[in-house]
């Protein structure tokens, strides 16, 4: 047989070799094709089963602080483009959105008000000082960091606060009371409701006030804020 014809069928083999190795035979030693991972980031998770259908199972490890948007996924594993077999699962991670946010403008509000937009942005109060000025009392005038900076969710800030009508009071004795009837007795002082931590406690009903930030009877400006501790089943 002619030499370059020799040369020429066992290039022919190699190839039909290669495709058979690539194909066939993952196939007869997978028992099952090799699907390729979809890009799954960005996608909320209703979506993400519905692209996936029946070919991989998903594996919901948890929520993290990411650059995407919050409730998508924000990371995979196995990578895409990896190719896996049927079946497999492809554990994500969920967005809890970004974890850097901006101090919001909090000027002219009240500290009640202050402390609620604070929260939802997940942004803590360090310390809130007092200067008077001819303003309403109890306002935002301003925070430390400025507002408008970008600092870590999580993260605390510091409070100025008008206390132009301020004066000295005796902090009232609000232990014992419910939740709603300690706060009453709070706002009917000047005083504001701070956090709220609970506890377990048995000997108390529920959402009784066992311990205050401040001791009944101390001397504290008007407007100051005062955390308590509540009892929980």
């Amino acid at each position: 047989m002619n030499k370059k014809i020799i040369i020429a069928m066992s290039f022919v083999f190699i190839i039909i070799g290669g495709y058979l190795l690539s194909g066939v035979g993952l196939k007869f030693f997978f028992n099952d094709y090799l699907y390729e991972t979809p890009n799954l980031k960005g996608l909320p998770l209703d979506k993400a089963e519905e692209l996936l259908g029946d070919d991989f199972k998903l594996v919901n490890m948890g929520e993290g602080y990411s650059k995407f948007e919050k409730g998508v996924i924000y990371s995979q594993l196995p990578v895409s483009p990896k190719h896996i077999k049927h079946g497999r699962p492809i554990k994500i991670w969920i967005s809890k959105g970004s974890d850097i946010v901006t101090i919001p403008d909090l000027k002219g509000l009240s500290l009640q008000d202050a402390r609620v937009l604070l929260n939802d942005a997940g942004i803590k109060i360090n310390t809130i000082s007092h200067v008077s000025e001819d303003l309403f009392n109890n306002i935002v005038l301003g925070t430390d960091p400025k507002i408008g900076s970008d600092i870590t969710r999580g993260s605390s800030i510091s409070l100025l606060i008008n206390t132009n009508k301020a004066k000295d009071i005796r902090m009232p004795d609000i232990l014992g009371y419910s939740l709603k009837d300690g706060e009453n007795i709070l706002r009917s002082k000047g005083l504001v409701l701070g956090d709220v931590s609970k506890v377990y406690n048995s000997e108390f009903p529920e959402g009784t006030i066992i311990d205050v930030s401040v001791p009944a009877g101390s001397k504290i400006f008007k407007g100051s804020v005062i955390n308590i501790v509540v009892t929980t089943k």
